[in-house]
């Protein structure tokens, strides 16, 4: 491990903790032992601290194929990450790494740290943590509170891609993939475009007396068997946490993390049955867990997706309600 003084020597202070790790690492010791391994993971974390310095960052530490460096602000960090990524693509397609195929990915987060002793430590370096462990090879995340922080023309090219649970939180973090590549770019006018785009879709689930609606404020919900879950299914066929609902990116996904399955009815099509598998909803229909939801409709979920003028239908009715 390797480390130097950050900048960053009292409490409370803002900043942006990037992380950014080297993909397959075990993969490349077991195919091209040790000795030659090494020497790659070394040439890639020198490349990626010189794309850091070159941004203002500092490095805090080197661990194994990871290094965790901290910014002053979040259109630093921003610049570096995409320095990173673009500096590992280039020196792989001119042969310097003297391998084929290699990838990085990054995840940084803004807000305050507690310095100590050349390290940092709090929630935000957590989170930051979080998000790099979520992002795939060769992917930029960061989240809705460092979307926030970004510049502008930076801040329009990024992306929605889902919301995560996140230790810590009591609410699931909402994530956002900064895209350095132009042939991938699908671009967004600013922040309040994305906010305002998510407005217009909202999914109402209900169990029993229960009715619960999902949107960019609430971008996931729970069912299974357990207590942990926000609908929980009395059913010895449904697992303890069997299943949930993802708002991604203007749209809702259900996903099977069950023993049993999924069974999903939705408006006018014939019944699917997810096994670990998930599937966009669309209309409105039922959701059956561990069985069919033709079996005893009492224990399914029912759910209805609202689009546009729906919703701000349903959002004026609620007005004049409360008038």
């Amino acid at each position: 491990m390797t480390s130097q003084t950050s900048q960053f020597q009292r409490t409370g202070l803002p900043c942006t903790i990037l992380f950014v790790d080297v993909c397959g690492s075990t993969q490349l010791y077991e195919t091209l032992g040790n000795a030659r391994a090494q020497a790659i993971i070394a040439k890639t974390l020198a490349i990626l601290s010189q794309a850091a310095s070159r941004h203002l960052g500092t490095i805090i530490k080197t661990i194994g194929d990871e290094v965790m460096c901290t910014f002053t602000t979040a259109r630093d960090a921003a610049h570096a990450a995409l320095d990173m990524q673009r500096s590992i693509k280039h020196a792989v397609a001119h042969e310097d790494m003297g391998i084929k195929s290699l990838a990085v990915r990054v995840g940084f987060h803004s807000g305050p740290v507690i310095s100590h002793a050349a390290d940092v430590f709090g929630d935000t370096v957590n989170v930051a943590a979080r998000l790099v462990g979520h992002a795939k090879p060769a992917q930029i995340l960061i989240a809705k509170q460092t979307l926030r922080k970004l510049p502008r023309e930076v801040a329009a090219t990024t992306r929605f891609v889902g919301a995560t649970a996140v230790k810590g939180k009591k609410e699931p973090v909402e994530l956002y993939e900064l895209i350095w590549e132009r042939e991938n770019l699908t671009l967004v006018q600013d922040v309040a475009a994305i906010e305002a785009r998510a407005e217009n879709i909202r999914l109402t689930a209900t169990f029993g007396n229960v009715t619960i609606e999902l949107g960019s404020s609430k971008p996931a919900l729970h069912m299974g068997r357990g207590p942990e879950n926000e609908f929980v299914i009395p059913d010895p066929l449904a697992s303890r946490v069997h299943a949930r609902i993802e708002y991604r990116r203007d749209r809702f996904v259900l996903i099977d993390q069950s023993l049993n399955g999924t069974y999903v009815q939705m408006q006018g099509a014939p019944e699917t049955v997810l096994r670990r598998d998930e599937i966009v909803l669309d209309a409105s229909g039922l959701i059956g867990l561990g069985k069919s939801t033709a079996a005893q409709q009492q224990l399914c979920v029912r759910f209805m997706v609202q689009r546009g003028s729906q919703v701000a239908e349903r959002a004026l009715f609620r007005k004049r309600s409360v008038r």
